[in-house]
């Protein structure tokens, strides 16, 4: 009997949009539930604060391994969910034009193997002057982020792969819970600001 497929949600969305912060979140509150799941965090953070960006384009193929090896060792362990907040499908997306041609290819049937839940974190940036736009740990300013959300779209467009769009606020991973699994997380009512 063949073992079920890891179950993978995928946390897309533009540089700064909150991805870890959710993953982080949703990875605690299934875990407080004591659902079967193993968070992948982003390798592509690591390159950056190791001063290693030039891999981000000439080694997407080494990052992509990385992505994916981690996928598999949580599915080879037998968990039900993984939450990561880099999608294998974002290496395909951030490879350079003149990258391998059967790269996109490979990125495909590798995802593919996992069972994707895909959603995708929306945060208005442009508008509000007052939201906070962490560079550190990013190669993106606010404005290319910006400009990359409108290709990240029109990418998963053209691979066909669907998701849900969900706004980035501290409910974002009791509505992800809300969407795998109905009813087993209470809502949560956080304090107003001006109370300890």
């Amino acid at each position: 009997m063949q073992a079920p497929k890891l179950k993978v949600i995928n946390l897309f969305g533009a540089p700064g949009r909150g991805k870890s912060s959710v993953r982080s979140g949703l990875f605690w509150l299934m875990k407080s539930h004591h659902m079967s799941v193993e968070e992948v965090s982003e390798y592509a953070k690591y390159l950056v604060l190791t001063g290693r960006t030039w891999q981000l384009t000439e080694e997407q193929l080494y990052l992509f391994s990385k992505q994916h090896h981690k996928q598999l060792i949580i599915e080879r362990s037998g968990y039900e969910y993984a939450a990561t907040d880099s999608p294998l499908q974002l290496c395909s997306f951030y490879a350079p034009n003149s990258y391998y041609r059967q790269f996109d290819a490979l990125v495909d049937e590798a995802s593919e193997h996992f069972e994707n839940i895909n959603f995708f974190l929306t945060r208005d940036i442009a508008t509000d002057s007052e939201t906070e736009f962490e560079e550190r740990g990013r190669t993106h300013d606010r404005e290319a982020s910006i400009r990359v959300e409108g290709q990240m779209r029109e990418f998963l467009a053209k691979k066909g792969l669907t998701y849900t769009d969900l706004p980035v606020d501290m409910y974002t991973p009791w509505r992800i819970l809300e969407q795998l699994a109905p009813g087993t997380a209470l809502w949560p009512q956080f304090a107003p600001k001006n109370k300890p």
